[in-house]
């Protein structure tokens, strides 16, 4: 059979555990009003669901509280919500007499009887009420009248009916280990032995017991119900002091244990970033120190000889001579002007190559006779096609070119005529390659414009281009095969020319020319890393007993004569030199370790070679000072500075 238990709002976990140890039953009810206590936690309900399942009971939980149900719910009880269904379900945990009306004798604490009639409804009607919770402690006994006979009141004794009435209310908990506890034990054991159920008593027993406290009934059932769940409760009387609420004593250890949980997430994280500090201090320390030198600017002017027979001296250094030949072929315009009486006839023709199917070049001022005898001169050079095969048949590679008249004269302004080339008189070219003009030449003799002819100036322009050209292509090669620290200067390179393989008359007829010719390059290649080397070791030097080196060199190089006669090379070199302060840094990192910041001052002022300590810690938060092992120290030299 289940048994029902009705809890109060403040009531604590260890009565409502308390409660299911002494239930007979296997199946026990619950029945909580919104916003009690136990509900709050779910750690309250997992421990009263663990206890039910130790004891082996069925423990199901009543409450109109959606958030309460749903904790317990996640706990593994099983829940219901209360309703009128359920207040009829329960009807079994009170008397209920509704065809009799009962007389009621009630024996209060004080020792007083009284007897009341009047019918006694179910339990769960008087929810809410202002003394369901606060009533006294008392043993209610019901009997019925039987019908008078003969004016004589007699009782008519039914079945012995027995109603429990109880207060629930259990005394409040601290804690589980509190002294209360004991108390607590000792008042449910006198509470179980007044609500130790009885037979109805005797008449006689009626009579003499003390009167019965009647249950309010100016308050309806539906009110009763809103009080309960509403946690409205009716003091017990007018003379009882109201209690100031309090804050539930489960709240307590809960605040406490927020407090504790964080005062511990602060302490551990102190103790976190004290023992990495430590760590830090002792394992990983390190120091980046910046040294500053002093620099100097000096300029200095020297000569020096290079040689390519391997001869050392103080200001010799090593040199080779590169040598090659150049040919070069341009197409230079005419700049002359031959005009009045004395101008020449031009006109085009056309060359055809009968010899052979190679082309044939054919160079400016080739001649052209005609078969009278009068000579006329190509222009410009040209290629005459070689032969080509069309349709099985060999036809003639052929050209059209511009010719003028070797002379000048109105003879020459003939009409078209047939041409041979009389450079190849004595050969088989001769009579292979002939022209043939389709107009009749123009312009000799009369009066016009001037005719284009090659001038003196024309020659030596195209001399000058060759040898600029001759000596770019040089340049351009020499320098891949140059061994690293080698220098070549551009403005000594003697170019020689050897052979003017088109030989070139002044005042001949052309509006251009081509000139072919081949040069001879030459040049010193010196090794420019040991011409610094030496100027470097003769500008150290010290000053105040300080040491300066050489850290750049920017050379410039002047009034430089070759001579390939005797294969040697004399050089004037200006150099603008950046001397910095020498600096010990053995001695400087043995003196710096384990040094603070106000030891530096000190060091500093023992090398007089150093202008300035700039030192960086890492990391910076934990080390104040440079680490003893010089392993763990840094030196970088930093570029220097002048004084100011």
């Amino acid at each position: 059979m289940e048994q029902t238990f009705y809890i109060e709002a403040d009531e604590e976990i260890i009565s409502v555990i308390s409660r299911m140890r002494k239930s007979s039953s296997q199946e026990n009810i619950f029945v909580f009003p919104k916003r009690a206590l136990v509900l709050q936690s779910i750690i309250n309900l997992r421990l009263l669901q663990r206890e039910a399942q130790k004891l082996g009971k069925k423990i199901i939980l009543v409450t109109q509280d959606e958030a309460g149900r749903l904790l317990a719910e996640k706990a593994g009880i099983e829940t219901e919500n209360y309703s009128e269904d359920f207040a009829q379900k329960t009807s079994h945990l009170e008397l209920s007499s509704k065809d009799i009306s009962p007389e009621i004798t009630s024996t209060h604490d004080s020792g007083e009887e009284e007897t009341v009639s009047g019918n006694i409804g179910l339990r769960s009607e008087g929810i809410g009420s202002a003394d369901f919770y606060n009533g006294p402690t008392t043993t209610q006994t019901v009997v019925t009248k039987a019908p008078e006979e003969k004016g004589v009141e007699t009782l008519s004794m039914t079945a012995p009916k027995t109603v429990r009435v109880r207060d629930a209310t259990p005394k409040k908990l601290t804690s589980l280990n509190s002294q209360r506890v004991d108390d607590m034990m000792g008042s449910q054991v006198k509470r179980q032995a007044r609500v130790v159920e009885k037979p109805l008593p005797s008449a006689q027993a009626l009579t003499e017991s003390s009167p019965t406290r009647v249950p309010s009934t100016s308050i309806s059932r539906d009110e009763r119900l809103r009080n309960f769940y509403s946690n409205t409760y009716q003091p017990a009387s007018p003379e009882k002091k109201k209690e100031q609420p309090k804050m539930p004593e489960e709240q307590v250890p809960s605040l406490a244990g927020k407090k504790a949980h964080y005062i511990f997430f602060i302490l551990g994280g102190i103790s976190l970033l004290s023992t990495i500090g430590v760590l830090v201090y002792l394992f990983l320390p390190k120091a980046e120190i910046h040294v500053t030198p002093y620099r100097i600017m000096q300029n200095v002017d020297m000569e020096f000889e290079g040689r390519t027979d391997m001869t050392t001296g103080e200001k010799v250094i090593p040199a080779r001579v590169f040598e090659k030949e150049k040919e070069l072929a341009l197409t230079v315009p005419t700049t002359g002007k031959s005009g009045g009486n004395n101008q020449k006839a031009s006109g085009t023709v056309i060359l055809s190559n009968n010899y052979s199917a190679e082309p044939q070049s054919l160079v400016a001022t080739t001649r052209l006779e005609t078969g009278d005898g009068k000579i006329y001169r190509l222009v410009k050079g040209v290629t005459v096609p070689g032969m080509v095969t069309s349709n099985g048949k060999k036809e003639a590679g052929m050209i059209e070119a511009e010719v003028i008249a070797d002379q000048a004269g109105e003879e020459y302004n003939i009409t078209p005529s047939t041409f041979t080339i009389p450079g190849f008189k004595g050969g088989p070219k001769y009579e292979a390659f002939s022209a043939k003009s389709s107009k009749a030449m123009l312009g000799g003799g009369s009066g016009g414009t001037d005719v284009a002819v090659i001038a003196k100036v024309d020659l030596e322009t195209a001399e000058r281009d060759a040898k600029e050209s001759a000596r770019n292509a040089f340049l351009e090669e020499i320098r891949g095969e140059l061994l690293p620290g080698e220098k070549i200067l551009d403005e000594h390179i003697e170019i020689v020319p050897t052979v003017l393989v088109s030989p070139l008359q002044i005042g001949t007829a052309a509006s251009s020319f081509e000139y072919r010719n081949t040069f001879r390059v030459k040049a010193f290649v010196f090794s420019e890393k040991a011409l610094q080397e030496k100027i470097e070791t003769e500008q150290k030097k010290t000053i105040e007993n300080v040491s300066f080196k050489v850290v750049s060199s920017a050379v410039t190089y002047g009034d430089s004569v070759p001579n390939f006669s005797e294969n040697t090379l004399r050089l004037r070199a200006r150099a603008l030199l950046t001397l910095e302060s020498e600096i010990d840094e053995q001695a400087l990192r043995g003196a710096l370790a384990g040094a603070s910041i106000r030891d530096i001052e000190n060091v500093l002022s023992q090398f007089p070679s150093v202008k300035k300590i700039n030192v960086i810690f890492r990391p910076d938060l934990f080390v104040q000072s440079i680490p003893d092992a010089e392993k763990r120290i840094v030196l970088i030299v930093e570029k220097g500075e002048e004084e100011k």
